[in-house]
């Protein structure tokens, strides 16, 4: 489990941490001078034999939101902190809205200096704070006072803390490993520690990793766990990796660590649902400039509101960002408002990986279950969602995204790729329709070429053949020798059957010097000719001896009792065979060519023989 702190400025967070780990917080020589935290802190808070929970403890200066931000991110149960000769304060009432829109879950309101105020008073502040939380979107427990001091109320802080972590459930083990980086820096025999709270999955030592965005990569050479070392690490712990072969440099909080295999990617494109504030100083509009927290990334991002978003109100945008981060589906993040810098609204990711233009923003996108999120999510990216990018779209661990999927009637999986089964249906709508349209225009054709149709229906190979199987097997569609047509779709001539006689009665009137294709086309005005033919041959009346140029059948035969006879007598050479039948070379060498092809004569040198 992970413990947070947030409270305002001096309400004793780190005294409170301190007293509760016994260790001390403020590390950095800057934070002892100047007496305030400006950086994040981190201890372990053993709460049971066997079971240690990772505190991190945030700034509270209204100069370090952004730190608390990230240190807030990934917490499982928040410490709210509020000094109780105070009560709560502006950064406290920020802090409270960081909370509550990065999804904590629970959280339990600390006040700390109970030895400095009289009970009396206590009752009073913790009534006000009691009433204050009542409406927050994180659970939180009644508030408990507190001195760091004098130890009072420690104990009891210390079995609300074990029951919480008794209580929260464990996060799936077979999801997919991301750490977002809050610190890193270089060790001798190591290489490059990068730390921070694993949000989900495992990593082991000898594992491949990369850090996203950029090209970093390198090895796990060391594993530890609230500083002991370990094998594997925990989703949901406090992690310091090593890692060898990463230059220091490539590591910096903001960053995320993940298994260099794994289908992570980084973008600078997000759709998101937005909460705004009700104390937002203005709505967010096309173009409005805002600070976007994801993890522990602050980026810059520009707004690109479905509608203007009202303080107060939830709408859906796209968000441009001027740098790149590492999203998932129903990650929680937090805005703040370029200047004056302050927390305006937060909300969550519907699809960090979003199509470039003219998204769909179907009414699902938006929806709390994974069903009616993945029938949104494929149809807005119709060429299909890839089955180990599922879960980084959908939110779920992988078993849990697939699960969804494969229950749903809506989609299917083709050639490893999540697709709605609507657009399939589309695709196989308008292969149809391509195809009786070209039957219409080319009666005389077998059918539309393969290449042709799947260029034509612009979509990704692997779904057009699923869906050229899906019609074949329906016997809607029949496909053979790189041809496909409509079933029953049988091809004719203009003019009908009297036509074809007359079209092969000029081929045959050609014997073996017969026109081209280009050449009847002059002689009968038609422009079908090349189909009409290769109907022809399909019937077996003509035979294609050359691409542009058909013979028929009787002048082909005599060709073959030509050759066999002449070749009986000497070798076939084509100056001879020439003037025996009375044809040029631009006939004869092709109708040579043709009996070699057919197994008639064998070439050797500048002759033939007849195959024995």
């Amino acid at each position: 489990m992970i413990i947070g702190t947030a409270g305002h400025i001096d309400h004793g967070k780190s005294a409170l941490v301190a007293a509760l780990t016994g260790r001390t917080m403020d590390r950095l020589a800057e934070e002892r001078r100047r007496g305030i935290t400006i950086d994040l802190n981190f201890a372990p808070l053993e709460l049971a034999p066997g079971l240690t929970a990772g505190v991190v403890d945030v700034p509270g200066h209204e100069d370090f939101v952004r730190t608390m931000v990230a240190g807030a991110s990934g917490v499982d149960l928040a410490l709210l902190v509020v000094a109780a000769d105070e009560g709560v304060m502006p950064q406290t009432e920020e802090h409270l809205a960081v909370l509550e829109h990065l999804g904590v879950p629970r959280g339990i309101p600390v006040l700390t200096k109970a030895d400095l105020c009289d009970p009396e008073w206590l009752e009073l502040v913790c009534a006000d704070l009691a009433e204050r939380l009542a409406g927050s979107t994180v659970a939180f427990e009644p508030p408990l006072s507190v001195s760091a001091r004098t130890g009072v109320g420690l104990a009891a802080l210390r079995a609300r803390l074990l029951a919480g972590a008794l209580a929260l459930p464990s996060r799936p083990a077979g999801d997919l490993f991301r750490m977002p980086v809050d610190r890193a820096f270089s060790l001798a025999g190591v290489g490059t520690v990068v730390t921070g709270t694993a949000w989900s999955g495992r990593l082991s030592v000898g594992d491949q990793v990369a850090l996203l965005p950029g090209t970093g990569r390198g090895r796990v050479r060391s594993i530890e766990i609230h500083g002991q070392p370990v094998e594997r690490s925990e989703p949901g712990a406090r992690t310091a990796v090593g890692i060898g072969g990463l230059d220091r440099d490539a590591a910096s909080r903001g960053t995320v660590l993940v298994a260099e295999e794994s289908p992570w990617s980084a973008t600078t494109t997000l759709d998101v649902e937005i909460a705004l504030s009700s104390a937002a100083p203005r709505p967010l509009g096309t173009r409005s400039r805002v600070r976007f927290h994801l993890g522990t990334a602050e980026v810059m991002a520009r707004v690109l509101p479905r509608a203007p978003i009202a303080p107060g109100e939830r709408g859906l945008a796209r968000l441009v960002l001027e740098r790149p981060v590492v999203g998932r589906g129903e990650d929680r993040f937090v805005l703040r408002s370029y200047s004056p810098v302050t927390t305006v609204g937060g909300g969550r990711v519907l699809d960090p990986l979003p199509p470039a233009r003219r998204a769909l923003w179907p009414a699902g996108l938006a929806d709390r279950s994974g069903p009616p999120r993945l029938a949104a999510l494929l149809e807005r990216h119709p060429d299909g969602i890839g089955s180990e990018a599922l879960a980084i779209m959908l939110g779920p661990p992988p078993g849990a995204a697939s699960g969804v999927a494969t229950r749903s009637r809506d989609a299917r999986l083709v050639a490893g790729r999540w697709v709605a089964a609507a657009a399939l249906e589309e695709i196989g709508r308008r292969a149809l329709e391509k195809t009786r349209a070209f039957h219409r225009s080319h009666i005389s054709d077998r059918g539309i070429p393969l290449e042709t149709l799947r260029h034509s229906l612009r979509a990704p190979g692997a779904l057009v053949e699923a869906v050229l199987d899906d019609l074949g097997k329906a016997g809607r569609i029949r496909r053979a020798d790189g041809f496909a047509a409509l079933a029953g779709f049988v091809p004719r001539v203009a003019g009908g059957d009297a036509e074809m006689d007359r079209i092969v009665g000029l081929v045959e009137q050609g014997e073996l010097s017969p026109p081209s294709v280009v050449e009847l086309e002059r002689q009968t005005g038609r422009s079908d000719l090349t189909a009409l033919l290769r109907l022809a041959a399909a019937g077996g009346r003509v035979v294609a001896v050359e691409r542009d140029r058909y013979y028929g059948r009787p002048a082909l035969e005599r060709f073959v009792r030509a050759l066999e006879e002449f070749g009986l007598e000497a070798e076939i050479v084509p100056a001879l065979l020439r003037d025996r039948l009375g044809i040029s070379r631009k006939y004869l060498i092709p109708l040579l060519e043709w009996a070699d092809l057919k197994g008639v004569t064998v070439r050797t040198g500048g002759a033939r023989r007849l195959r024995p």
